[in-house]
């Protein structure tokens, strides 16, 4: 039976539970694009449900069973729209990104559509990946599993494809890594519930996996991405699967520093998925740390002119993109090979300005090959971009002050910000190092001292 829709609407559909002081700020973010907004309770015991109701959401109440699929699925039974999109209660549609929304909910609903989902966290300006959010409007189309759940299954199954549009949802729910894995600890136990209905499922093997490896319970999460391998035909059948769990095993062997072995399953996984830039940015690393400059340098540049693509699985394109301009800036750097330093640092700027991290990386280079001018302009573009944390900026301003002999403006600069850093140690270090004074009290003060020539490029 076809499920009654109005042409050319979108329905917003949210499931929440106790997001009273964030629910009307997802709402008010969408408004000028939704024609329909539903608001699915699972058990509240603050004001979410007064507040989403006075915000203009339609509000229902659902009787939370540790799955998630049930709750979203119960929005989509109040849909009339003939496009859905969901929405967590944390997310904001950026303002820019309304206009598109609407041209799109125009189009005709044969396709789903993927948009790039910022994670915004503290100290920067948030990493991205691209995640299916709206599609058609359809009985056939739902979304499966307690946990983790995905829409993409059942679309697939309907004969539907992905396509990606430059719409960004800015996701705030992964800023406190604790509070990641609390959530983590919390998921694995409905993982495991639901694997014991569907043992030998590969998407909820790998999740369970990916939960122990956020918990840093490594041995379970190596024991779990084995038993995905072992899964007939996973290779073949579920390639961004069974790379995920290469990915992961490549990922805990670097954490433990058996580089070889980690090549081994990160080359694999590199080849099962090859558009995966954080399969490439870790064997890079791996490489790098073997000793495989070349190669490294070799998977660093492919990184860093690839372009994001939606996949089965999420991947965070953004950030492999920077941290691949980032180490390497810095193996360059290390090798003098400083005109292709340079090189790399202006694509890197236009690309990725707006990151105080890419500023700071230019910045050393600069002061690196004695461009004090230069590097003087990037830490100060890095400070305005963020005050807060960004001590490698100010470190480097105090370098270029006492190369240039401007030691009264050095010490005035470490005393303005003292009150933001006085009890980090790596500021104590640099700050004893540059009076002269070495501080006892700070453990392991040679080697924090030595970590920060380093990172400096031994420039003071």
């Amino acid at each position: 039976m076809t499920k009654k829709t109005h042409p050319g609407t979108l329905s917003v559909c949210m499931i929440v539970k106790n997001e009273e002081p964030i629910v009307a700020r997802c709402i008010e973010s969408v408004r000028e694009a939704a024609d329909q907004i539903i608001v699915v309770d699972t058990g509240s015991s603050d004001s979410t449900a007064e507040v989403a109701d006075k915000a203009g959401a339609e509000v229902y109440s659902f009787s939370w069973n540790d799955n998630f699929s049930d709750a979203r699925n119960e929005s989509l039974k109040r849909a009339t729209g003939e496009w859905i999109l969901w929405l967590d209660a944390d997310d904001i549609v950026a303002p820019d990104s309304i206009p598109l929304l609407c041209k799109l909910k125009k189009q005709k609903p044969d396709r789903v559509l993927a948009f790039t989902v910022r994670n915004e966290r503290p100290g920067n300006t948030g990493t991205e990946f691209v995640q299916a959010r709206m599609f058609p409007n359809r009985p056939d189309i739902f979304f499966e599993r307690r946990i983790h759940e995905q829409m993409m299954p059942s679309a697939i199954r309907a004969g539907l494809t992905m396509e990606s549009h430059p719409v960004v949802i800015e996701h705030h729910g992964y800023a406190d890594p604790a509070a990641l894995r609390v959530k983590a600890k919390r998921n694995v136990g409905l993982l495991l519930q639901e694997y014991q209905h569907l043992a030998g499922d590969p998407v909820i093997t790998v999740e369970i996996a990916d939960s122990y490896l956020l918990m840093e319970e490594y041995d379970d999460a190596v024991k779990w991405y084995k038993e995905v391998l072992k899964i007939p035909g996973c290779r073949e059948s579920l390639p961004s699967i069974a790379g995920q769990a290469l990915l992961g095993l490549g990922n805990i062997l670097n954490k433990q520093e058996n580089f070889s072995e980690a090549i081994e399953y990160l080359k694999e996984a590199s080849e099962i998925s090859s558009w995966r830039t954080d399969t490439l940015f870790s064997l890079a690393v791996a490489q790098e740390m073997s000793g495989e400059i070349e190669e490294s340098i070799s998977i660093l540049r492919k990184i860093c002119t690839s372009e994001a693509r939606p996949g089965q699985v999420g991947v965070d394109f953004r950030a492999a993109s920077i941290k691949a301009y980032l180490r390497l800036i810095r193996i360059l750097t290390e090798q003098n090979r400083l005109e292709e330093a340079f090189a790399v640092i202006q694509d890197a700027l236009l690309k990725h300005g707006d990151r105080p991290e890419i500023r700071n990386m230019a910045g050393k280079c600069y002061l690196k090959a004695g461009k004090l001018i230069d590097s003087l302009h990037e830490f100060e573009k890095s400070i305005k971009i963020i005050v807060e944390g960004n001590l490698e900026a100010y470190l480097g301003l105090c370098i270029i002050y006492r190369i240039a002999g401007a030691f009264e403006r050095a010490g005035e600069t470490l005393a303005v910000v003292t009150p933001l850093f006085g009890e980090n140690p790596r500021f104590m270090v640099f700050r004893s190092f540059i009076s002269g004074q070495r501080d006892s009290s700070v453990e392991n003060y040679q080697t924090v001292l030595e970590d920060l020539r380093r990172e400096f490029f031994y420039t003071f």
